[in-house]
């Protein structure tokens, strides 16, 4: 082993050898030392401008003195060397925090799936602390290493522990699946179902991870769109896949999946689940594929007897985006009592005159008192209604919602580069994607002074799908 000032890659892995549960004293993640959590968070900050290359020097020096573990990740590690610095970043960010060692734990159980085991984290570790050091020359000293050693040690007890436990319980590390139904819509939203032969236990609002047979390594989150029994021993799950530009596996699930084809699925996860019993009223409000969680959030909350007051909000680019209208015109004309609107933009209008009608109509709602919101979308759309609807005086704990990125809260547009050295945060690793009602919510901001009344009227349950489009497009 050399020093900062080394020429080759050190192998570092017999100090992080013995059980990952040694370490695990202290608050998650942060060590015996109540300092270890702020020089790991400066130590990190220090090299983050570098990212890219510490994630590179990272795989390189893991690959080389563990080649046994290459075939854990996928082939193609472009967006791999993203992803593990934005979740190391987020880790080291929540360090001794209330939640951290509940997250860990749930992050560990994920990790079954990639097929890692307990005498995997000690490479890691000892890899991560390598690259660390090499990028860190002129700062690296032995309180600096002894404190992520520490650190490390802490979060993967937490980890293995959340893998055992699971493993314990029974808990696949993944559910095999088939594809039973594909069909794309307009080029740009596949509804696939699968169906998996063994229990898949899972909550509406829910996400699972998922991979395809044709890209092995490549895991993305999608929302469960509903679960359905197929027969006494299968269940079918569906899903919406959004077409992202350039993405890996949504290409494919778009593009080049077909009944038949087989998917492996992560544990369901995910925390923004339908509002409680009692809830009075709720609106749920989806953008594009964000339809995926509210459709079965909806079908729970329209199973509760009695039933609450709900409200639906969809929203899309155009008319032709609305993948799953009729469904809602089905459940129109089941429950005439259900108010939907659907919001999308004329041809030659801008992208974004949707999301302004949908404001518009918000902002002239006097009914906030007691009510739920369920928001779910594109981070930029949750985010500007999230803000609006505050404004309106709904409370934030009446909110459930995708959080939206940290680094976009952040920074907002940034160029190539500096995507390139911070980064947004990939949500796949993290097992909560979506959070519920928050008692440390911060406070609302000032309740805007109330306007007139809503201008567009609820539609009634027989007016055909083109009418209920048409009456709410109108600004």
């Amino acid at each position: 082993m050399c020093g900062p000032g080394g020429n080759h890659m050190d192998d570092d892995s017999a100090v992080f050898g013995g059980p990952p549960g040694d370490g695990a004293e202290g608050p998650a993640g942060g060590g015996k030392d109540p300092d270890d959590a702020d020089m790991v968070r400066a130590s990190l900050e220090r090299v983050r401008r570098r990212g890219g290359h510490v994630v590179r020097y990272f795989f390189a020096h893991l690959f080389r003195h563990h080649p046994h573990l290459r075939p854990l990740f996928p082939a193609l590690m472009d967006d791999q060397y993203e992803r593990l610095f934005t979740a190391l970043v987020g880790v080291v960010e929540q360090l001794n925090r209330p939640g951290l060692a509940a997250r860990l734990e749930r992050l560990g159980r994920d990790h079954r799936k990639f097929g890692v085991v307990d005498a995997d984290y000690p490479a890691v570790g000892a890899s991560l602390v390598a690259a660390l050091r090499r990028h860190s020359p002129a700062t690296w000293d032995e309180r600096t290493e002894a404190a992520w050693r520490r650190t490390y040690r802490s979060i993967a007890a937490h980890m293995t522990a959340g893998a055992r436990r699971a493993t314990a319980a029974g808990e696949p590390a993944c559910w095999e699946a088939r594809v039973v139904s594909h069909r794309l819509y307009g080029d740009h939203t596949a509804v696939l179902r699968a169906a998996v032969p063994t229990p898949y236990p899972w909550l509406p609002g829910q996400y699972a991870t998922v991979e395809h047979q044709d890209l092995p390594g490549v895991w993305r989150p999608y929302s469960l769109a509903g679960v359905a029994a197929a027969d006494e021993r299968e269940r079918v799950l569906e899903f919406h896949v959004g077409r992202v530009p350039g993405g890996l596996l949504s290409g494919v699930l778009c593009d080049a999946t077909r009944p038949g084809h087989r998917l492996r699925l992560g544990p369901a996860s995910g925390s923004a689940l339908a509002p409680p019993p009692g809830t009075p009223g709720v609106t749920l409000i989806a953008g594009g594929t964000g339809w995926a969680p509210v459709k079965p959030v909806l079908d729970e909350l329209l199973r509760r007897r009695p039933a609450p007051r709900v409200r639906v909000d969809a929203v899309a680019r155009g008319e032709a985006h609305f993948y799953d209208g009729a469904f809602l015109d089905g459940l129109l004309r089941d429950r005439p009592w259900l108010s939907a609107y659907w919001w999308y933009q004329e041809q030659g209008e801008g992208l974004i005159r949707a999301a302004e009608r949908l404001h518009e109509h918000l902002r002239r709602r006097r009914d906030w008192a007691g009510e739920s919101v369920y928001l779910c979308g594109p981070a930029g759309f949750v985010q500007e209604t999230a803000e609006l609807l505050f404004s309106c005086g709904l409370p934030p704990g009446a909110l459930i919602r995708d959080p939206l990125p940290a680094s976009a809260a952040r920074r907002g547009h940034v160029s190539h580069a500096e995507a390139f050295l911070d980064p947004p945060p990939v949500h796949w690793i993290d097992p909560d994607a979506r959070i519920g009602p928050s008692a440390d919510a911060p406070a609302a901001p000032p309740a805007a002074p109330p306007t007139a009344p809503p201008a567009v009227a609820p539609i009634p349950a027989a007016t055909a799908a083109a009418a209920v489009r048409g009456r709410t497009r109108a600004s």
